[in-house]
């Protein structure tokens, strides 16, 4: 039974629920748009990687820029309706508009993608080559048949495609820096001030989290329906035309379940006379906090680890595993992200109430030492070979249908989706505590500014890795006009993998042992916070 001291701090469970299935409409966003971007018009239209990278790079980095902003800005909102709710509102409505917009940029001359009847597997080597002749000016075959470098291949396709290159910034930016922005910043900070309690905190975010790896088990099959909308031509459109169809889908998605959190009020009052914070004063501040100054360089490194080469889990999973063919190639990586979701799903709440028992610092550490083994395993998971593969098929009446599973992916689904996507439920609780300490440091409450410092610092590491992206996917010798890529480019990819995954998590590591904000510490700030917040009550009342 819960003391009344804890009661009193708790949040109704119907609370949680609505404000937790912001979590779903932040995953629908992230990864049932964005996502698809790089799918679509570098896989799908055979547009040059580094121009499409870079036209999400640019919008990302523009994003990490207004998270501080919105974050400030909702911090000194006073309205009837809260500091957060209409922020809230306005994103929601963008995120749904210019999600759907994003499938119209005007390529000049989309590549002819392979029109072959024939099985992957079953193309020869005169197919291949003719395909790579069908690249057209793919911005990878030079004339003499040597690959062009990438520099050069990017500067022609940007002078062929600029139009689409702007349109494509353009509505990204509105999309990830202004509406994803205005409803995801205010929606973090909404969670961080619901509550005063240490372990209440990792609790909320569960519900978060948890409504995330919900959304998870739906966005990998976003791909997958997109083809399937193109019935028997997916093969050759490769999700270009059933992407229209499923944006309306998406957008639906991301209102029915952001608006919900409209119904939830920070709990944290802040009186209507207290004086605005100068944004010059609030970043000051902020960058000579060092708790939040770990948290946020150990993110970052990690973060990027994951990002610069994560590009490659869907080329791997269509050329290596799928062996080229399209449709298998989206459902097999869906099923990988699906494990991943079921398994964050069960780990969350065993995860929080370790974090409960031993503290966020150590489970945080493990999380991070677990990660770095749940990456490095892809070398030995991410094979082709016929036993790693287990088939069923179902037979109703004349029809059947062929169920097949990559079984070895699973374990290193598994092993990510306990370690690694467990961990912002822990590190998001870590900044709610880091505002206590903040506040006892400065005597102001800034949940917003800390939470859109922090995912903007995740948004620059992701901006940064997104221009490499680019880079990486053309220097690999990827060519979208084919139906199978080589061994030498799909080797590539996995080493890339293999490399720079773990390698973010261990430097992670180091800068955590130093993060001074134990459990003990945390309760002392909470009780000297509640000190002098009831001897300011007395003053006044006196």
């Amino acid at each position: 039974m819960p003391s009344a001291i804890e009661s009193a701090h708790q949040v109704p469970r119907l609370k949680r629920f609505l404000w937790g299935l912001g979590g779903f409409t932040d995953a629908t966003i992230i990864y049932g748009m964005y996502s698809l971007v790089s799918a679509i018009y570098i896989n799908a239209l055979g547009a040059n990687a580094v121009l499409i990278s870079l036209a999400c790079a640019i919008p990302r980095f523009l994003d990490s820029v207004s998270d501080p902003l919105v974050g400030h800005l909702s911090d000194n909102t006073r309205s009837r309706w809260g500091r957060r709710r209409p922020w809230l509102l306005a994103g929601l409505v963008m995120s749904a508009i210019f999600g759907m917009l994003l499938w119209y940029a005007p390529l000049s001359n989309p590549i002819a993608l392979p029109h072959s009847a024939l099985a992957p597997t079953e193309i020869t080597a005169e197919a291949t080559e003719s395909a790579q002749t069908r690249s057209n000016d793919s911005d990878d075959i030079a004339v003499s048949g040597e690959r062009k470098p990438w520099w050069k291949s990017t500067t022609n396709a940007i002078a062929t495609d600029w139009k689409a290159f702007v349109y494509l910034s353009a509505v990204m930016t509105l999309l990830m820096a202004v509406g994803y922005t205005l409803f995801n910043v205010p929606h973090y900070a909404m969670g961080y001030e619901m509550t005063t309690d240490y372990n209440e905190r990792t609790h909320i975010f569960k519900w978060r989290f948890v409504s995330f790896a919900a959304a998870g088990f739906m966005t990998p099959w976003l791909m997958p329906l997109c083809m399937w909308f193109e019935g028997d031509q997916a093969q050759m459109l490769r999700g270009s035309q059933g992407v229209i169809y499923v944006s309306i889908i998406v957008a639906i998605i991301i209102l029915a379940t952001g608006i919900p959190s409209l119904f939830c009020r920070e709990r944290v009052i802040v009186k209507k006379q207290k004086a605005k914070i100068p944004l010059s004063h609030a970043i000051r501040l902020t960058f000579h906090n060092k708790p939040f100054l770990l948290l946020l360089a150990s993110n970052f490194i990690a973060r990027f680890g994951m990002a610069i080469t994560g590009i490659f889990f869907y080329y791997v999973f269509i050329y290596h595993i799928g062996k080229g063919n399209q449709l298998q190639g989206v459902a097999l990586l869906a099923v990988f992200f699906n494990t991943i979701n079921i398994a964050n799903f069960i780990a969350m709440a065993p995860i929080a109430s370790l974090s409960s028992r031993i503290g966020k610092k150590p489970t945080l550490l493990l999380m991070l030492a677990m990660s770095s083994v749940a990456y490095a395993s892809l070398l030995f998971t991410f094979s082709n070979s016929d036993g790693s593969f287990l088939s069923h098929t179902f037979h109703f009446g004349a029809a059947s249908w062929t169920l097949s599973m990559q079984w070895p992916s699973i374990i290193t689904a598994v092993l990510i989706g306990v370690f690694t996507n467990t961990m912002p439920m822990l590190t998001n609780s870590m900044i709610a505590d880091i505002c206590d300490y903040d506040e006892l440091q400065c005597g102001e409450r800034r949940e917003g500014f800390y939470g859109a410092v922090y995912t903007s610092i995740e948004k620059i590491a992701l901006s940064v890795s997104l221009v490499f992206q680019g880079v990486l996917l053309v220097a690999s010798g990827f060519n979208a006009a084919l139906n199978i890529q080589s061994p030498e480019t799909i080797r590539y990819w996995i080493l890339a993998l293999v490399v720079t995954q773990p390698i973010g998590f261990l430097i992670g590591i180091i800068l955590m042992l130093f993060y001074p904000l134990t459990r003990a510490r945390a309760e002392e700030i909470r009780r000297e916070l509640e000190l002098s917040r009831n001897s300011a009550d007395a003053a006044i009342s006196g």
